[in-house]
């Protein structure tokens, strides 16, 4: 065989493996977006599921806060409440909003980007939960209220403030004064900055979201896959 013949047959082998190197990656960054897409398909439906439940919630809070904006005791147990649902609300919306940004097709360093960003919300949602722990002995309260206001006898047995002979006041009270500076203080703590902190990493780790941890470890896979076609 010739030597022309021998390099035009170097350059078709060449030509192909380009081809097929293009293909593979071709494949792989196709089986990026479906799959990432899939791992975050249920947490966009359970986003958008608890942003109907605290939008239902935010408006019935309002409702009893108008009606009751005078008894300062339980315009403050609503208020407690609707600040934690309007929080958790805007949290839920701006993951949302994330994921429908999402281009699944870009890059591995913007896909990554955008899936850390994800994650902080996601941790954020549990710092939120955390944080405003003192507003949840609102309900009892709110329930109570609401139980007068309408008159249900079948749970006229339910009244938190009478069987506490009024002393449910003063543990919501003592509970705001304990508990919110302390909330406040683990709010601040938790961050990537104190990853050195074992208690912050170990939260960090537990409340970040599997789906995305799932996901980010995948993008992981298929780049040191990529660079082993290269």
């Amino acid at each position: 065989m010739e030597l022309d013949d021998l390099k035009a047959m170097w350059q078709s082998n060449d030509v192909k493996l380009e081809k097929s190197l293009k293909l593979n990656e071709q494949n792989i960054e196709l089986i990026q977006s479906q799959k990432v897409a899939s791992k975050l398909a249920p947490l966009y439906r359970q986003r958008m599921i608890e942003c109907i439940f605290h939008s239902i919630a935010i408006v019935l809070l309002i409702a009893f806060l108008f009606k009751n904006i005078t008894q300062f005791p339980y315009a403050i147990s609503a208020i407690a409440l609707l600040a934690f649902y309007i929080a958790t609300f805007i949290n839920a919306l701006n993951q949302i909003n994330l994921i429908n940004k999402m281009d699944f097709n870009k890059d591995f360093v913007t896909m990554q980007s955008s899936l850390v960003m994800l994650q902080t919300h996601i941790i954020n949602y549990a710092k939120l939960a955390i944080l405003f722990i003192p507003a949840f002995l609102s309900y009892p309260t709110i329930i109570t209220k609401v139980i007068k206001d309408f008159d249900i006898k079948a749970l006229a047995d339910f009244d938190i403030i009478a069987k506490s002979n009024g002393s449910w006041w003063t543990t919501q009270m003592v509970a705001f004064v304990i508990l919110i500076p302390i909330g406040i203080w683990f709010y601040k703590q938790v961050t990537y900055k104190n990853l050195d902190k074992k208690w912050v990493k170990n939260f960090i780790q537990k409340s970040s979201g599997t789906r995305v941890t799932k996901a980010l470890e995948f993008l992981k896979e298929l780049q040191s896959l990529k660079q082993d076609i290269k």
